[in-house]
C-alpha cells in the first residue's frame, strides 16, 4: 500500500516537472543577451514572456515536432538553429513594439493617411497572420528540415499508429 502511494506521488511529480519543462522556452535570458546579442529590452519580465511566446511560435512553425522530446538529445546543429530561431523571434517582438502588436497585426504595413490622402505600399494588410513570424526565424529553421510537413510526416504517423 505504501509503495502504491509512493508511485502515485512520483507520477504526480513527474507530471508537474514535465509541465514546468514544457512552459520553459528554448533559450534563456543569458543566451539572448550574451550569445545571440539581441536587441536590448530593459524589462526582464517582458523579455522572459517574449522568450516563451517565441518558443511557442517555433513549435507552431515546426508543427510541434519537438514536443515530447528531450531538447538536449537533439543533434547539436538542430539545438543551435532552434535557439537562434527563438532568439530571432524574440528580437522581432522587441523591434516591432511587442508581442501584442505583432500578433494583433498592428505593426505598420507601409500605409500613410494624411487627411483625405491615403497611400499604401501594397501587400494584403487584411491577413493579420502574415507578419507574425520573423523571416530570420524561418531562415534559421530552414536547414533543419523541421519545416517540412509533407508525406514523410503522414507516413510516420500512420505507420507508427498501425504497427
Amino acid at each position: 500500500r505504501r509503495r502504491k502511494k509512493k508511485r502515485a506521488v512520483n507520477r504526480a511529480l513527474s507530471f508537474l516537472l514535465l509541465e514546468v519543462l514544457k512552459s520553459m522556452g528554448y533559450i534563456t535570458l543569458d543566451y539572448y543577451q550574451n550569445d545571440y546579442k539581441g536587441a536590448e529590452i530593459a524589462d526582464t519580465n517582458e523579455l522572459e514572456r517574449y522568450i516563451e511566446r517565441a518558443s511557442e511560435i517555433v513549435d507552431q512553425a515546426t508543427n510541434y515536432i519537438m514536443v515530447g522530446q528531450e531538447f538536449e538529445q537533439l543533434a547539436q546543429f538542430l539545438q543551435d538553429q532552434v535557439k537562434k530561431a527563438t532568439a530571432a523571434q524574440v528580437e522581432f517582438y522587441v523591434m516591432q513594439g511587442g508581442y501584442e502588436d505583432v500578433n494583433a497585426g498592428t505593426q505598420p504595413q507601409g500605409s500613410v493617411n494624411i487627411g483625405s490622402f491615403s497611400y499604401s505600399a501594397g501587400g494584403n494588410g487584411s491577413n493579420k497572420q502574415t507578419n507574425r513570424i520573423s523571416p530570420a526565424t524561418l531562415e534559421h529553421l530552414k536547414p533543419t528540415g523541421m519545416l517540412y510537413q509533407g508525406l514523410g510526416v503522414v507516413h510516420d504517423v500512420y505507420y507508427s499508429a498501425h504497427s
